[in-house]
């Protein structure tokens, strides 16, 4: 991600650096969405699954964002968001920087849909590097 300061593209605040396992994330503090650049999802999903409540401590406990109305610009480039599913949860995509956002909770509801299936967060977290690469 370049050094500029990023919005939240449901809420348009501006987004705070956070560092999750050596990978930083931009976060929403004001709705509690996570912007994730090109490849931080794939270096997310080699952590070590306890890590994944440092990912989900870092929203603060902000209500979830309102769905967006219209087009969603992306925060990162000149591209446009499309939505795309990884699980159960639709994202945010972008395919000109392949950055994507996740709205509060998102995470945590694909986290479950796959547990309920065997599957750990970190292997949620791989399937999401695969189906946005």
């Amino acid at each position: 991600m370049p050094d500029a300061t990023i919005a939240c593209v449901k809420c348009n605040t501006e987004l705070e650096k956070s560092i999750v396992y050596d990978v930083e994330v931009d976060v929403c503090r004001q709705c509690g969405g996570i912007w994730l650049d090109r490849g931080e999802i794939a270096a997310l999903a080699s952590m070590p699954d306890a890590e994944l409540a440092e990912l989900r401590a870092i929203d603060g406990g902000a209500p979830p964002a309102r769905p967006a109305k219209g087009t969603l610009k992306c925060p990162a480039c000149p591209g446009t968001l499309v939505e795309k599913v990884i699980g159960a949860v639709l994202v945010d995509f972008c395919a000109r920087c392949q950055g994507f956002h996740l709205d509060r909770g998102e995470l945590d509801h694909a986290v479950k849909t796959a547990r309920t299936s065997g599957a750990s967060a970190k292997h949620v977290l791989a399937m999401a590097a695969k189906a946005l690469a």
